[in-house]
């Protein structure tokens, strides 16, 4: 490597950083950045998952950006509705769709499961036809909601970060953090129904 793109690769860097920390002020923390695997927690059966309510994660209906490392992600969250919370995601690769997917947050007993189903450009299930991924509650705090291998970390009013676990046939490939950024969302009443 040459001095020049030495120094180049030197600038390049703190750069980058300087550009997101202006585009996401209420970033992740320095550690959760620097070890994203410890934002993940896993289903431990047997365990009694936390309390909580589909109202509890109602802030994240909307309209939302978000950035994979192989391109944009868009996600659109509906109101809530009996208990369910459901969404749609277009995943987006550079030169064309990477995969759509369908989930919805949905109450369980006195918890929350995450359940999802993928699709291929063409409407291919990736998952067989009846099933589905169900991620359960493992934990939660003021922040963040802790899903079977996918944490929701709301990071401000109009931003959350999504830490997924990439498993493959139960080993473990990489934890991929992915800020997403509100483009939209509900208008909310003073009695603080989405109008």
């Amino acid at each position: 490597m040459g001095l020049r793109h030495r120094a180049y690769a030197l600038f390049r860097f703190p750069t980058a950083v300087f550009a997101l920390a202006i585009l996401f002020p209420a970033s992740p923390s320095s550690a959760q950045l620097a070890n994203p695997r410890a934002m993940i927690k896993l289903h431990v059966e047997g365990r009694q998952a936390p309390r909580a309510t589909i109202a509890d994660m109602a802030w994240i209906e909307g309209h939302w950006i978000g950035d994979m490392p192989d391109g944009p992600v868009e996600h659109v969250l509906l109101s809530p509705r009996f208990g369910q919370l459901p969404g749609f995601v277009r995943a987006l690769a550079p030169q064309n769709l990477a995969f759509y997917e369908i989930g919805v947050f949905a109450e369980i007993g006195n918890s929350l499961t995450l359940r999802v189903k993928h699709f291929t450009p063409e409407l291919a299930g990736w998952e067989a036809q009846a099933a589905y991924i169900d991620r359960p509650l493992v934990d939660r705090d003021s922040t963040s909601f802790y899903f079977d291998g996918a944490t929701f970390s709301r990071t401000g009013p109009d931003s959350f970060t999504v830490y997924f676990l990439n498993r493959s046939e139960s080993q473990e490939r990489e934890t991929l953090v992915i800020p997403f950024r509100r483009t939209s969302g509900p208008t909310r009443q003073r009695d603080g129904a989405s109008s």
